[in-house]
């Protein structure tokens, strides 16, 4: 039987402060750790939080169809709490916003995503990608022969991850869901594993380099199936402190959409 504590967040109850703002409480658990330094979160999992509180506002008979989160600064370890609201409404499109806060009320970060309704336009469905190694023909299924990946980047978060990986490319699935409770949507799946795009091929020694990511933009033309993810992502450097990854999604039936993750470049202790 799995653990309570085997989530990213634990729920908490909903309070409303003096401007009528209903906020959610979460305890974000160990799991979540960066590998860039101990006591606050990768970015991946707030990000699937930010999806998480998003969804929870959006309409019916529609789906997001991009997700963008600013990570504001460190996102801690411990209690956070969350709320969402509709910015734009629309038949046809919404405009939807979430924001995580610490308990001090400090923003640690904010997404914004469209909401499209649903229209059938299966006959027209294409996609435009190139190729990855198949997930049986990568390296990682071996328990005694890990990916560099889940070696290199090794921490609260990147361990509760399954990894596979071929040259520049990595297929990834967390063991555990998002919220507590809750089962993850395609879209909270997407965003709990879509921020190790800056790991998957850097050329920049971690070591010598820190390339934080600031943001991640995720665009899904199709909704994935499965718990399998892979990401074929680049690394670009520019020569003043800025870098870009830019990655593709899929899943095991083929892609599924895009990443972008603005990144900033020091040296460690900068």
């Amino acid at each position: 039987m799995t653990e309570i504590t085997s989530a990213y967040f634990l729920p908490g109850p909903v309070a409303e402060d003096a401007t009528g703002t209903s906020w959610r409480t979460f305890t974000a658990t160990g799991h979540t750790e960066s590998p860039w330094g101990a006591g606050f979160q990768h970015g991946a999992p707030p990000s699937a939080l930010v999806t998480h509180l998003l969804e929870s506002v959006a309409p019916e008979e529609g789906r997001l169809a991009r997700v963008t989160v600013d990570l504001l600064g460190a996102v801690p370890l411990g209690e956070l709490r969350g709320a969402a609201r509709v910015v734009r409404p629309g038949r046809r499109i919404s405009l939807l916003e979430a924001v995580v806060s610490d308990p001090a009320g400090r923003e640690v970060a904010r997404g914004s995503g469209w909401w499209v309704r649903h229209t059938d336009t299966s006959a027209v469905e294409t996609a435009v990608a190139p190729p990855v190694v198949p997930l049986d023909q990568c390296v990682g299924a071996d328990p005694d022969n890990p990916t560099e990946f889940a070696v290199k980047w090794s921490s609260g978060y990147i361990d509760t991850l399954d990894t596979r990986s071929a040259p520049g490319q990595l297929w990834v699935r967390a063991r555990m869901p998002v919220v507590a409770g809750v089962p993850d949507s395609p879209w909270t799946r997407l965003m709990g594993v879509a921020d190790v795009a800056n790991g998957t091929n850097p050329t920049l020694d971690p070591g010598q380099w820190q390339f934080m990511n600031t943001d991640l933009t995720v665009n899904v033309h199709r909704l994935p199936r499965g718990e399998w993810i892979c990401v074929q992502a680049d690394a670009n450097y520019g020569p003043d402190g800025v870098g870009l990854t830019i990655g593709r999604l899929y899943d095991e039936d083929g892609p599924v959409g895009s990443i972008t993750q603005s990144l900033l470049l020091s040296p460690p202790g900068r």
